[in-house]
């Protein structure tokens, strides 16, 4: 359980629509955000020298067929994993891939883009985010 809910500090907390939101396979699995407020102005500035991702203490990351929870000391989000075309195995190969590797790179935008353009968004100084660690199904009963 992240800090703020032991100690009571404010919470903010909103549902994510899914068309912000973008399952990607890497090396490491991404989970990509846009419009996503409440984690944008609470996870630290994305700088990835040389290829290393920053971990971001006190974040935690379920993903789940359905649904996936990004939550963090003060904020956090829930997102709808599936969009209503329903890609289930692209889905399960992602869910894997975060309990695979334990967790996975989160990345905040102000929005979306049409495009990625990974150079720009690991060091153009505009992405928020770094590696959250998995939290396992389990954990969160």
């Amino acid at each position: 359980m992240p800090m703020g809910r032991l100690y009571g500090g404010a919470v903010t907390a909103m549902l994510l629509p899914r068309e912000n939101a973008r399952f990607v396979l890497g090396p490491l699995p991404l989970l990509v955000v846009g419009e996503a407020p409440t984690v944008h102005g609470e996870l630290p500035a994305l700088v990835a020298p040389e290829g290393r991702v920053p971990v971001c203490d006190g974040w935690q990351l379920m993903a789940g067929l359905t649904v996936c929870v990004l939550d963090g000391p003060s904020g956090g989000c829930l997102i709808p994993t599936l969009a209503e075309t329903g890609d289930v195995e692209g889905m399960v190969a992602w869910c894997d891939a975060v309990a695979q590797s334990g967790g996975g790179v989160v990345v905040s935008l102000l929005e979306i883009p049409e495009d990625f353009d990974w150079d720009e968004i690991f060091g153009g100084g505009r992405a928020r985010g770094g590696f959250v660690r998995g939290m396992e199904l389990e954990e969160a009963e």
